[in-house]
């Protein structure tokens, strides 16, 4: 699900050390705010409880719905965009002038707001709490996370460590040692997967890939295919890397097709963290993020729910009351000669409008192009060529310990994934499970993560059909009380609830040629310099330091270009 920077072999971009310290991009110390003593944690989130990207307001049985999307409300509007617009009698006329606003309040829009705070941003974010995919959820003092739940361990000398150090949180992460994942075949745990045991004919195989990866982060190894980066060299051998999908690139080093267990851990792998087949993700995305695994990871109590949480924190206590604004849906966003008209629906269903100086857009891509209409043709075009993909987790409330050392587990049933990924995954489902006690230890209850990917078209619209809970709480169910329960020795008594939660387009889908083509180059380019884009399908890569790279890159280049002194009287 995330990345990280990896040692380069040759003087062909920055040394390791460099792409660390700037997460592959530029350096972070110009490019933040004079820094300001760190604030400390609150001991206490009941003025933010209900916003808050950590839900701690259930009990022990969690209403019978889906968490996560809530897709009615904008779909309903932005879909038909004019027609809404016609029964305002038009846009509304703006009651507020800002300097800055930011549309999304999920991580991309949340570290940006962190890092231009001294601008006095103000944040719309359509759901009823921030955070984005970025949320968790407590039973009873133990924080799981229902979507993004962990990092790669960032150096300390790195901009994404910066912020997390600025933030006062990084005491508070448990670090699972790199390479330590372990995978389940046929009901039966295999310690030690890159041996090759489980496929012995296939030994000399799984050495020269387990080999190959670890290439990527050794010391004097191959060249880490690291981005976000502006290194023209470097991003030159990520563009020959991303002419090719994953899963041919590494039959081609191996020198023949993958075994059936190694193939389906990596199509498992590419799932749940890409959103899609290793014949369908680009070689560049695919090194990017299945060996920085080999790398250690950093997790915190409800994943990254709790890095999203002390970003809200922070900006609650320094911006000024009424910029931090949830239940606010943007349906507009007009670039005029006075400053940028953004339209939104309030949280009492009130139309509104701000003008602000600049406004940066941290929502998917897709949403940008119903919000804008006047959209320069090339970033038509590349949005055009973007495709999300969906996935579900599903926490199980144990009540009872488990005795699980592992952070995450990748379940590969019979270990033959099918070519055909949708007809395979919809059979499979379950591909991976996360130990959510990993960084929230309780001693009397447990909660497992488990995920189903749903790595092809049409995925969203199963999630969100009228009957989809009920058709996946008996799915998911069944496959527990059949696969999962008897792994773990679990009886119905032992479960306290099931929650669901979809995410519908968390994932950009990382496909071959979008590098090598230049379309991430205009989906990140902003218009003019008033509409900025900051979000991870800038470079179609869903990863946590995607979002810091490119909040640390344009947050630099807003502050740089500056801008007058904005009125904000009406």
């Amino acid at each position: 699900m995330n990345k990280k920077t990896r040692q380069t072999q040759e003087n062909l971009s920055l040394n390791r050390r460099a792409l660390l310290k700037g997460l592959g991009l530029f350096p972070l110390l110009p490019l933040l705010p004079a820094c300001q003593p760190a604030i400390k944690t609150l001991q206490s989130v009941d003025d933010l409880a209900g916003v808050s990207p950590i839900n701690r307001l259930l009990g022990d049985h969690a209403p019978p719905v889906f968490t996560g999307d809530d897709f009615t409300r904008p779909h309903h509007i932005l879909w038909d965009k004019q027609t809404y617009i016609k029964t305002l009698g038009g846009l509304p006329k703006p009651t507020r002038k800002e300097e800055l606003v930011i549309i999304g309040g999920g991580m991309s829009g949340l570290m940006s707001a962190y890092l231009l705070r001294d601008k006095k941003p103000v944040i719309l974010e359509q759901a009823r709490r921030f955070g984005g995919n970025a949320k968790g959820e407590t039973w009873n003092g133990l924080h799981y996370a229902i979507g993004a739940a962990y990092l790669i361990k960032p150096e300390t000398d790195s901009g994404l460590y910066k912020i997390l150090a600025d933030l006062g949180i990084v005491k508070d992460w448990a670090i699972k040692s790199g390479g330590d994942g372990h995978v389940v075949v046929n009901g039966k745990r295999l310690e030690n997967f890159w041996a090759g045991n489980s496929e012995p004919a296939h030994k000399a195989v799984y050495k020269k890939l387990h080999d190959y990866f670890l290439s990527f982060i050794n010391e004097g190894g191959s060249i880490f295919p690291d981005y976000p980066t502006d290194d023209a060299k470097l991003r030159q051998y990520i563009n020959t890397l991303d002419q090719e999908n994953f899963k041919s690139h590494l039959e081609r080093i191996i020198g023949s097709p993958l075994p059936p267990h190694l193939a389906t851990l990596l199509e498992h792998y590419c799932y749940s963290s890409l959103g899609g087949s290793a014949s369908e993700i680009s070689a560049a995305a695919g090194i990017n993020f299945f060996a920085a695994e080999f790398m250690d990871v950093a997790v915190f109590p409800g994943g990254n729910a709790y890095i999203a949480e002390a970003l809200l924190k922070h900006l609650h206590r320094q911006l000024p009351p009424h910029h931090l604004l949830p239940g606010c849906l943007v349906f507009s966003v007009q670039t005029r000669q006075d400053g940028v008209l953004i339209s939104y629906i309030d949280a009492n269903n009130q139309a509104q409008s701000i003008l602000a100086e600049k406004v940066i857009l941290s929502c998917p891509k897709f949403v940008a192009a119903k919000l804008i209409d006047d959209l320069p043709a090339a970033k038509s075009a590349a949005i055009a060529e973007l495709e999300y993909r969906a996935y579900m987790v599903a926490n199980l409330l144990i009540n009872r310990p488990i005795a699980e050392t592992d952070y995450d587990i990748y379940w590969l049933g019979p270990g033959k994934a099918n070519v055909d990924a949708a007809a395979y995954a919809k059979n499979r489902g379950i591909t991976d499970m996360v130990n959510a006690n990993f960084s929230s230890l309780d001693p009397r209850k447990s909660v497992l993560s488990f995920y189903q990917a749903f790595p092809y078209r049409g995925g969203r619209a199963e999630l969100y059909a009228p009957d989809a809970h009920a058709a996946m709480t008996l799915k998911i169910s069944t496959q527990l009380k059949n696969e999962f329960y008897p792994f773990y020795g679990l009886t119905d008594q032992d479960i306290v609830d099931l929650r669901l939660t979809r995410w519908g387009h968390p994932l950009p889908l990382a496909a071959v040629g979008l590098l090598n083509r230049g379309v991430v180059d205009a989906l990140r380019a902003p218009i003019g310099d008033r509409v900025y884009f900051i979000e991870q399908d800038n470079w179609a890569l869903p990863a946590i330091e995607t979002v810091a790279a490119e909040a640390i890159y344009w947050s630099s280049v807003i502050r740089q270009e500056g801008g007058k002194s904005f009125d904000r009287g009406s």
